[in-house]
């Protein structure tokens, strides 16, 4: 018998003010205008989840932790702040374990990885084997899933894909209440569920729904995960005479009701509107029904990258993320009907997490850019050149942060890629942005690398205008600290081997590297030493221990 439920939908405006979130009401929730700050933590692989680590170290210990409101992640920053969010108080001294000073790093503390720690996860997350067997063993489109929940849950008792999850006790209660006069009610149970732990920052997962159907195939959506509700918060038609519109978004359902069937009823007569919703029942040739939309869900969802690419050649999920999606609210009052589809890596729209902080109307963002892409100022740059000089087109800096300020190219320079603009003044900001930055970098004689004195970082003012791809609205006035992945000269002076060092400092100089240090801190989210995701132990270590260094000067 398929389970049905009664789950709590959310209508949102076009343009909501930040207190129209359901979150706004929660007992717990960091509200006080001295908390109105936000952390985000961009993909990246293990790379990013590695420097996550090291950075939610630096906020945990700095005491600024107790002051975010929220906590943005997407793709590999979510691999590490789902677990975080989740784990108890006594499990954290487990997860941080192993991250050094870097003056207790020497060649046999950097190879030494602290069993049950999440470096120990990062050290040992292997995929491409794992995915095979779970597909395999007929998990389907939830094998990615079982593969990211076993690398990164598991060893903190968190995989359990039989089991949604809420925010607190409050949250979970009002899900049971809903559910008394349902005719499978028994089958729901307070242990069902996986608690964020209290006192903690609010969770937003970034993801994209993919819609390849039809004559614009390419259509993508930003989806948000958290623990009291996800979907899409604008809503969104895609209109297509050759097949059946498709309708998205609109606000968001109770995470509980996430990829579930219907909705079979509608009811808006209380405060609170609910749909009633079915698990989807087994179906041929799918081994993978009845399952809770879980934490493993939202994290493979939020790292699928090769999805995007799978999906577009017609090959369905090959064991990545599908979920039903039920549109909140509909064109011209159409019917509104659960589809599947392909729910991909939050980088495919928006690779910093950034979007969803503005949404809510946060005044005070920590942004950190955990790049692969090291940064270089433009060709025969100065010091005291201006900022007037600056050429952005030829600045290496990350392009999710250059899409936030001024147009891409696309499609070969036939067109310009607008979606994430969200700044305004955006060429002017952004160029007093990369001045900043060039003030800080020093480039080595070689011109094979560059490095920060203590770390890439600025803090700047900056308004937004309008952007309704992800529902910002013009005219907020935040500061952001930009933090960027960048070697730091201070920390590598501080390493308790100069051997370590020197294979920092002499990057790409010679064939010797012992350490696999020669694009340190800058490895590739994929194929990096020769595999598709791996990274060894003293990569690991140096990491999250470069991290949680600058990140502990960028707050300071």
């Amino acid at each position: 018998m398929t389970l049905t439920l009664k789950v709590a939908s959310y209508p949102m405006a076009a343009y909501s003010q930040p207190n129209d979130f359901p979150e706004a009401s929660l007992t717990g929730f960091n509200n006080g205008d001295e908390c109105n700050i936000g952390v985000t933590f961009s993909g990246g692989g293990t790379r990013s989840a590695c420097c996550t680590l090291g950075q939610l170290k630096a906020l945990h210990e700095s005491g600024v932790l107790e002051r975010v409101r929220y906590i943005s992640a997407v793709s590999g920053g979510s691999w590490a702040s789902v677990p975080f969010l989740f784990i108890s108080n006594e499990q954290l001294v487990h997860y941080f374990a192993g991250i050094e000073q870097p003056n207790h790093l020497d060649e046999a503390t950097a190879k030494h990885i602290v069993p049950g720690s999440f470096q120990s996860c990062l050290t040992n997350a292997g995929v491409l084997s794992r995915l095979l067997a779970a597909a395999l063993s007929g998990k389907g489109d939830e094998s990615y899933a079982d593969v990211i929940g076993r690398i990164f849950l598991k060893p903190f008792d968190l995989h359990q894909p039989h089991k949604s999850f809420t925010y607190d006790q409050n949250t979970r209660d009002d899900a049971l209440t809903r559910n008394l006069e349902q005719s499978q009610s028994g089958r729901l149970k307070a242990t069902d569920f996986q608690l964020q732990r209290s006192n903690t920052p609010y969770l937003i997962v970034g993801a994209t729904l993919l819609n390849h159907d039809g004559l614009n195939f390419k259509q993508k959506y930003p989806v948000e995960y958290t623990p009291l509700y996800s979907g899409i918060r604008t809503k969104w038609t895609d209109d297509d005479w050759f097949t059946p519109d498709d309708h998205f978004g609109g606000g968001y359902i109770e995470s509980l009701g996430y990829d579930c069937k219907g909705p079979y009823r509608e009811d808006r007569s209380t405060a609170v509107h609910t749909m009633t919703v079915r698990r989807s029942p087994k179906q041929f040739g799918d081994w993978t029904n009845e399952k809770a939309f879980s934490l493993s869900d939202i994290m493979a969802s939020s790292g699928a990258a090769p999805q995007e690419i799978t999906d577009t050649l017609g090959l369905r999920s090959l064991g990545f993320p599908e979920f039903f999606h039920i549109p909140i609210q509909t064109k011209n009052n159409a019917p509104k009907v659960a589809d599947e589809y392909a729910h991909s890596d939050g980088g495919h729209m928006e690779n910093l997490g950034i979007m969803p902080l503005l949404a809510r109307g946060v005044s005070r963002i920590y942004v950190f850019i955990n790049t692969k892409c090291a940064y270089f100022p433009q060709d025969n740059w100065q010091p005291d050149s201006s900022a007037s000089a600056v050429n952005i087109e030829k600045t290496n800096i990350n392009k999710s942060v250059k899409a936030l300020f001024v147009p891409l190219r696309d499609w070969f320079g036939l067109k310009k890629f607008e979606d994430n603009l969200v700044f305004k003044d955006g060429r002017n900001k952004l160029k007093e942005l990369i001045q900043a930055f060039n003030q800080q970098i020093t480039v080595a004689n070689d011109g094979l690398s560059s490095y920060a004195e203590e770390g890439l970082f600025y803090t700047q003012e900056l308004e937004t205008r309008k952007n309704k791809v992800f529902g910002v609205s013009g005219g907020q006035k935040v500061t952001v600290t930009w933090v960027y992945n960048q070697r730091s000269k201070a920390w590598e002076d501080s390493l308790a081997s100069q051997e370590l060092a020197d294979e920092i400092r002499h990057q790409k100089l010679d064939e010797w590297d012992p350490f696999q240090l020669d694009n340190f801190p800058h490895y590739e989210t994929f194929m990096e030493n020769a595999a598709v995701i791996n990274l060894k132990g003293v990569q690991t270590n140096l990491l999250a221990s470069h991290a949680w260094f600058v990140a502990r000067k960028a707050l300071s």
